[in-house]
């Protein structure tokens, strides 16, 4: 399978995702809580386009565990892929720079990338293979508003309640507006769209210099608010205004397959970029 047919392949299974589930399609993929895919090879989660293929495909198979291993790496571990089972291709994305010489003679900085397949078997593809106890549901001690509010002040985001009639973030003067939280269905809901928003934080020119179009903003948004949600151990709850913006990301996705992994990517960058953030400022406190 070539890159292509893998773009083509993954946005279909979100269109066909968002058709069916509408606002809720985020949790075709998305882990509740506790700890999404990972390699058995370096105990690392996977990121970004791959957490949505693995999600998806856990989901679509109905497999519980979220450890994933190479052929090979199965094998170093003493075990065999169970016969007749088919694999899952994910992507591995490397760049960087290079000095080369120019026609003038001119020695010149070029940037490189490279973007390879690999095909990797769920636990639950293996024989005698009993998988680790992962639950993806843990059992919540708190109201889940607390991570998403206490990751917004770590970060310094400027929270504010001027408006409490909708949601938003306002570039200009760089803040972030909530309703209150009683006005939301659950907590949740409250943990969610400000995930969303915060995620919509980092396209400042200060952070992550980010400037795409509206609605694939708020794709980038959606995502990020689900991949902050799992990362924080709460479950995704979407926004029903979103709805909205359903038509667009088809065509979008339907016009352009590979703006799935690149929605993906961003999304995946936003979250790292708030939880390095975090980790770096409660380490300074420590």
């Amino acid at each position: 399978m070539h890159t292509t047919e893998l773009f083509e392949k993954v946005s279909r299974q979100v269109i066909a995702a968002m058709e069916t589930s509408g606002v809720d399609w985020c949790k075709s993929w998305a882990p509740i809580g506790g700890r999404g895919p990972f390699s058995i090879d370096s105990g690392k989660s996977y990121t970004g386009f791959n957490t949505l293929i693995l999600g998806m495909s856990r989901m679509s198979q109905g497999w519980s565990s979220n450890e994933f291993g190479t052929f090979k790496a199965w094998r170093r571990k003493g075990y065999s892929v169970a016969k007749g089972q088919k694999g899952t291709h994910i992507t591995f994305y490397k760049s960087g720079t290079k000095t080369i010489e120019n026609d003038n003679g001119q020695e010149e900085t070029k940037a490189w990338r490279t973007l390879k397949l690999y095909t990797v078997f769920n636990a639950e593809q293996i024989a005698d293979y009993t998988p680790l106890d992962i639950k993806d549901v843990p059992e919540f001690t708190a109201n889940p508003n607390t991570a998403m509010d206490t990751l917004a002040s770590d970060v310094g985001v400027d929270v504010r309640n001027v408006d409490l009639a909708q949601a938003f973030y306002a570039p200009d003067p760089d803040y972030v507006n909530m309703p209150r939280i009683e006005q939301f269905e659950s907590a949740e809901a409250y943990a969610c769209t400000l995930g969303h928003e915060i995620t919509h934080w980092t396209k400042h020119k200060t952070r992550l210099d980010r400037n795409e179009g509206y609605a694939f903003e708020e794709l980038i948004a959606e995502m990020g608010s689900a991949m902050l949600a799992a990362s924080l151990g709460i479950s995704p709850t979407p926004r029903e205004d979103h709805a909205k913006y359903l038509n667009s990301w088809i065509k979008e996705l339907k016009d352009k397959p590979s703006s799935i992994q690149k929605a993906s990517a961003k999304a995946q960058a936003a979250t790292t970029y708030l939880l390095n953030a975090q980790s770096q400022k409660v380490g300074l406190a420590a």
